[in-house]
């Protein structure tokens, strides 16, 4: 049995969605053929009502291919871009054993050579 809900969606919405999302890609970019893609889905959508379906079904698949790999390439790019870069600079110039995991002192306590008064006891984190 699987666990996972089935999303209704409305075809008007989203040919809406659509049609504005094309509008706003011609606004920010004066790309023409977002224009005519907007109006052309736009039309489509409120000439039939079979046609807006096949573009709902059509929009939710490529949503659903979108979410397999839109995922995974910006994962590895933060992966690769941030993240290694981070972690090799960390081994260069840190310390050898920042978490002391490693057991090479004879004693886990650490000595504290500070003064100690009474507000540091207040709030120890």
């Amino acid at each position: 049995m699987s666990t996972q809900k089935k999303i209704q969606s409305d075809p008007k919405t989203t040919i809406l969605v659509i049609t504005l999302g094309m509008v706003l890609v011609y606004t920010v970019t004066r790309m023409n053929w977002a224009l005519i893609a907007a109006l052309g889905v736009g039309i489509a959508g409120l000439a039939s009502s079979f046609l807006a379906e096949k573009i709902d079904w059509l929009w939710m698949k490529l949503t659903h291919v979108l979410s397999l790999i839109v995922p995974n390439i910006l994962l590895s790019v933060v992966f690769f871009l941030f993240l290694t870069p981070i972690a090799v600079l960390s081994r260069v110039f840190g310390k050898a054993n920042p978490l002391d995991l490693k057991n090479t002192a004879p004693s886990l306590f650490k000595d504290h050579t500070g003064k100690m008064d009474k507000a540091s006891f207040e709030k120890p984190w």
